[in-house]
């Protein structure tokens, strides 16, 4: 689980529209996947397997995007199923 390497992260959605051409706020970060828990390893992991659907509207998502062996993988995952540890990685940057 440890070996995912480097984790990029955004925030998508919302009434603010964050990802998408006219925002006017960006919030991103990347986490080193080698710091994570044992359990939180896991939790991402299960994030990229079965993604929970981002559908609720007006909510916050986050695309969460890593590349491995098998390519690049990206999903986009309702923010409250993503670890505490992962969202003390993401930073405002005004646009």
């Amino acid at each position: 689980m440890c070996g995912m390497g480097i984790l990029h992260m955004e925030r998508v959605g919302g009434v603010a529209g964050f990802g998408t051409s006219r925002a006017r706020i960006r919030s991103h970060g990347q986490c080193d996947t080698a710091q994570l828990s044992g359990a939180e390893a896991e939790a991402v992991e299960q994030l990229f397997q079965a993604p929970a659907s981002a559908a609720t509207p007006d909510a916050f998502g986050l695309r969460l995007t890593r590349t491995g062996p098998q390519g690049t993988q990206s999903v986009v995952v309702p923010e409250s199923a993503v670890p505490p540890a992962l969202l003390r990685h993401l930073k405002d940057e005004l646009l």
